[in-house]
């Protein structure tokens, strides 16, 4: 399990809990425990620009919500001390031997990571979703996502009038996602 070059390696943990993880590495490589083993520590996020209250309002959104990426030398000292961190449920890879990330693979992710928002193209609503028309001659009216085209920045939503279903396709700065 020894290693004698800094890879990335990919550690598993609780949806939701990225950040803390890795600002625990981080601390923990302050305060000297980790500093021979891990060199950098990346939660993969994007830009992603949303709707919120007619307001298109910028995000961070996780790459891959549930894991954080390290480059690191692991030992199993460093693999003991990285699984012993709360929150933590594992590395990717074997049981006992963290598997690392291929050098083009983790090239694609930073450079998606670091790639900027596109205005609207980061917009994004689900099939299903329920939207509120906030604009136009529909406006007031609530429906579900039918198609999204962030290219076209259409968004395809089935609304009732008159008690019956029509779909009716908008721009999407004309629609909020319903809270």
């Amino acid at each position: 399990m020894e290693n004698k070059e800094n890879k990335w390696y990919i550690l598993n943990v609780m949806a939701g809990q990225e950040n803390k993880v890795a600002s625990d590495i981080k601390s923990m490589i302050m305060r000297g425990a980790l500093g021979q083993y891990v060199v950098d520590v990346l939660v993969p996020t994007k830009p992603v620009i949303k709707i919120k209250k007619g307001q298109k309002v910028q995000e961070m959104q996780k790459l891959f919500p549930g894991y954080v990426f390290i480059n690191a030398n692991i030992n199993s000292n460093a693999y003991n001390l990285l699984n012993a961190i709360p929150k933590v449920m594992g590395f990717l890879g074997g049981k006992n031997s963290p598997e690392p990330v291929s050098e083009t693979k983790m090239q694609e992710i930073l450079n998606l990571s670091s790639e900027q928002a596109s205005d609207s193209k980061n917009i994004i609503f689900d099939i299903g979703e329920t939207l509120s028309v906030i604009e136009g001659p529909f406006e007031s009216f609530t429906g579900t996502v039918e198609e999204f085209d962030a290219e076209k920045q259409k968004v395809k939503i089935s609304i009732l009038i008159f008690g019956r279903a029509t779909s009716v396709e908008l721009d999407i700065n004309q629609v909020e996602k319903v809270s």
